[in-house]
């Protein structure tokens, strides 16, 4: 028999842990994943075990009351309180405009001017008949008087004197363009020397020291829309106070809605006509209100519910609601003033679960 000496000996244990290397390292590998594991689902159970002897950490909010309101909103036109636009009457030359953007007029003045030789009026043949005719009137008037002719050829001149007046009065209304009211030019149309068609749009005159604005409201809404109602708008960054001055009784028949008017102090001439606005209603308002996020209520098969903090622990509270903006609730019943309204960590919550309240 061969002895080995101690240098073979040395290379054969070598040679065996290196053999054993991966299967150590696969037993280290393993036991550390056990002892992970082991750990998490330690770790799990211990928050379960907190929750369940501390309390589930909620946040509350004391109830108070505060005021609730309900709009029904709307785009619409601003306008004067009294506001008309005038169109030609007939088409023709424009030969002058004595008036712009800005102007205060009065009841009559004439604005815009077309050429007293048009072809589609009669107006200068008219003229000349109530002149001629006026002319006649005066003098048979004076001959009565003096006794020098009969009643009946005064009457037959100022027969034709009137006659001849309504008709330069109505030629007159389509050459010179007055305003039909006092008010301020908020638009001028057309310029002098255009050539336009009959019914073309010429100027605009408004009242300014108040403004309104027609709202178009559904079937399903005008119910909720009474004369008397405040409203507001917004404009120029600033917000301003109105009311509901005309409800409509009966459906437009082609816009198949009702309307309403609604009517705004501008006395301070801050707000422009023309321009679009959201109008907004004030259909519904609690000055003492319990109002919440509506994500705060849930409901079951029982109704509507919320929690409140009492005594450590979290209660169910079935409430009921009264009016609804979209994003708010009104609670009508089922919770009070003072109470402590659970407002996060409602997700673990059941009745009578045990809460730990946290800041």
């Amino acid at each position: 028999m061969k002895l080995r000496n101690k240098g073979d000996n040395k290379e054969m244990l070598f040679y065996k842990f290196r053999k054993m290397l991966p299967v150590f390292f696969s037993f280290v590998i393993t036991l550390f994943f056990l002892n992970g594991c082991g750990e998490e689902k330690e770790e799990a159970k211990s928050i379960e075990q907190i929750h369940k002897e501390e309390g589930v950490p909620v946040e509350v909010e004391v109830v108070k009351t505060q005021v609730f309101e309900k709009h029904l909103s709307f785009f619409s036109k601003i306008t004067g309180v009294k506001e008309a636009t005038k169109g030609a009457m007939i088409g023709g030359k424009i030969i002058k405009i004595n008036a712009k953007p800005g102007t205060f007029v009065k009841e009559d003045f004439v604005v815009v001017e077309f050429a007293t030789d048009n072809p589609a009026s009669m107006y200068e043949q008219t003229k000349t008949a109530y002149e001629n005719s006026k002319k006649t009137y005066e003098r048979m008037k004076a001959l009565l008087a003096a006794g020098e002719t009969s009643q009946s050829n005064f009457e037959g001149a100022e027969a034709q004197y009137l006659v001849n007046k309504r008709n330069y009065e109505i030629q007159k209304q389509l050459i010179y363009i007055d305003a039909p009211f006092d008010g301020i030019i908020t638009d001028v149309k057309v310029k002098e020397g255009d050539n336009v068609k009959s019914e073309t749009s010429l100027f605009t005159i408004a009242q300014l020291h108040k403004v309104r604005t027609k709202v178009w409201i559904s079937e399903k809404e005008i119910n909720q829309i009474k004369t008397g109602m405040t409203a507001t708008i917004e404009f120029g960054g600033k917000t301003y106070k109105g009311r509901v001055v005309e409800v409509s009784l009966s459906a437009d028949p082609y816009k198949q809605a009702f309307y309403a008017e609604v009517e705004f102090d501008n006395s301070s001439r801050e707000i422009k006509t023309g321009v679009v606005v959201e109008t907004k209603i004030l259909t519904y308002e609690n000055p003492n209100a319990i109002v919440l996020p509506r994500n705060l209520v849930k409901s079951d098969e029982k109704g509507m519910f919320l929690f409140v903090e009492k005594d450590s622990q979290a209660q169910k509270k079935y409430v009921t609601n009264g009016m609804d903006s979209g994003l708010d609730y009104e609670v009508k019943t089922g919770l009070e003033v003072g109470e402590k309204l659970i407002v996060s960590g409602t997700a673990r919550l059941e009745n009578g679960t045990k809460v730990k309240v946290i800041k």
